[in-house]
């Protein structure tokens, strides 16, 4: 009879422990992400002329770790010019550069990127330098800006003055 009474004991025991459970639905829900940012130390690039050879070759300024990429999907980076033509500063309204033919590139810090790099030139149409079929959780690229050489700026400077003309430059990235 004691046995009994403790088998009904420990029934009842763990009826009520099977009853006091109950479940959870736990959703993860994953969303379109796309960031693309520019390292914050290097919001201005110059593209300096001092001698001869900086005209007659053309100057380069290669900012490292320039582009940081965060897509959850396949994404490309395009670039422009803010303006069809470049502004001079301190000068007149009038005082317009034609687009001179600068080139821009990028290169993955992290080499095995599966990524394709298109050299670009800057215009107002703007064009692709960076495309991928893959996500990137924070993929880090290099870029060149490549001003030219040879004659074409030289007829904007200036006797015994330096003469600095500007633009934006308009990065964005977009789903592929």
């Amino acid at each position: 009879m004691k046995a009994l009474l403790t088998t009904l004991l420990l029934l009842i025991m763990a009826s009520w422990t099977v009853n006091a459970q109950t479940n959870v639905r736990l959703n993860i829900v994953l969303n379109h992400v796309q960031n693309l940012t520019i390292h914050p130390d290097q919001n201005a690039v110059t593209l300096t002329y001092n001698d001869l050879e900086d005209y007659r070759r053309g100057v380069e300024v290669v900012k490292n770790s320039h582009l940081t990429v965060f897509s959850t999907g396949a994404y490309e980076v395009k670039v422009k010019l803010a303006n069809e033509e470049f502004v001079k500063l301190g000068g007149q309204p009038t005082d317009r550069l034609l687009m001179p033919q600068i080139k821009i590139k990028a290169r993955p810090v992290i080499a095995d990127q599966q990524v394709v790099l298109t050299t670009g030139e800057l215009s107002a149409a703007g064009g692709r330098i960076i495309s991928s079929d893959k996500p990137a959780f924070d993929a880090i690229y290099d870029v060149t800006y490549q001003g030219p050489g040879g004659e074409e700026l030289i007829r904007y400077a200036e006797k015994n003055k330096t003469v600095v003309f500007t633009n934006d430059v308009l990065y964005s990235i977009e789903t592929r």
